[in-house]
């Protein structure tokens, strides 16, 4: 374990480990997975000894949930759905939802939180790309194309299942 990688010295520490068989996990201070390898590599972390050492990456959030209590369900316009991220195909399949406020959630609407993920696996293809010296845009761009989900589309899941609300989903993610 490594609390916090914060300076040169000690990402050289973590990368130290994880490339003599170590399992490394540590913090690190970005706004998503892919942003991770450009903080390493500003810190002055070789390309190749990133792409050699980082095996996942995880960004989370933590988003407020919707008060059971005192959950009514609302209607957003189209547009507003289309413009944080759904597709066509997702209007009107699911309900939105917005807590009124009430004595169990001391009037916020809001009761307890629960996690976004946005976890992206450094597969050889990130890897050769950053040896190559790709821009975190472009390794998102790869990382979805490979399947990664992002901290927007995860609270778009969350949206989803009723379970926060659009206004939590754009107060903790930033648009794909």
């Amino acid at each position: 374990m490594v609390g916090e990688i914060r300076d040169f010295e000690t990402a050289e520490i973590a990368v130290k480990a994880a490339l003599t068989g170590h399992l490394v996990l540590s913090t690190l201070h970005t706004n998503d997975a892919p942003s991770t390898v450009s903080r390493l590599l500003n810190m002055g972390v070789e390309p190749f000894l990133v792409s050699a050492s980082v095996v996942m990456i995880l960004a989370q959030r933590l988003c407020r949930k919707v008060c059971e209590q005192c959950k009514e369900e609302i209607k957003i316009p189209d547009s507003t759905l289309l413009n944080i991220g759904l597709s066509q195909n997702d209007l009107n399949t699911f309900a939105c939802y917005k807590g009124k406020g009430c004595p169990t959630c001391g009037g916020t609407g809001y009761k307890g939180r629960i996690a976004l993920y946005e976890v992206m696996p450094v597969k050889e293809e990130l890897k050769e790309m950053i040896v190559r010296g790709a821009t975190s845009s472009d390794l998102k761009k790869a990382a979805i194309r490979l399947g990664m989900k992002t901290l927007r589309m995860s609270g778009l899941t969350k949206l989803k299942d009723g379970v926060t609300t659009v206004e939590e989903v754009l107060r903790v993610t930033f648009g794909d």
